[in-house]
């Protein structure tokens, strides 16, 4: 598959939709685990009784945890990967698991609220915007996809827009 027509009237249906996930329960493992894999040794992230010393029921998650994570299950059967790897019906909407090559272009994030171990998270992901580039080596599309992370109380964590691009 090509970026043509077709591929573009497929994502502009998409603008606008929401599509929302339960991530699941976010454990101090998952956080001790994630703030070690990124080098940080605040002890907010590991030590309850530390954590709890500054107010936070439990351990807190680094800022950009949940952005981080692109797949909170065991994952998808191989057949609905895309070539890097991601889940085709929820890591991107409306972009086919095969026959384009996706890539980053960015990401923005505004944090609203620490997440602290035993929180419920669920993520809504709207595609926000399709564009269209001319590049060295053809039609690139640009894609913006605002992501909102909310508690089990449906209070919003975190915002992401994130930029994809297609070729």
């Amino acid at each position: 598959m090509a970026i043509d027509g077709a591929l573009i009237a497929g994502l502009q249906a998409q603008v606008g939709v929401e599509h929302v996930e339960l991530l699941g329960e976010i454990s101090a493992e998952m956080i001790g685990r994630y703030a070690a894999a990124v080098g940080e040794s605040n002890p907010l992230y590991s030590d309850a009784a530390y954590a709890r010393s500054r107010g936070y029921a439990d351990v807190v998650a680094p800022p950009n945890l949940l952005a981080a994570v692109i797949n909170w299950g065991p994952g998808a059967p191989y057949d609905r990967l895309r070539d890097d790897g991601t889940e085709a019906e929820k890591h991107l909407p409306g972009v086919p698991s095969q026959g384009v090559r996706v890539m980053g272009g960015g990401e923005e994030m505004t944090f609203t609220r620490p997440v602290v171990a035993g929180a419920v998270v669920t993520r809504s992901t709207v595609l926000a915007e399709v564009g269209e580039r001319s590049g060295t080596q053809g039609p690139m599309l640009v894609l913006r996809y605002s992501d909102h992370y909310r508690d089990g109380a449906g209070a919003v964590l975190m915002e992401s827009v994130r930029t994809v691009l297609l070729r």
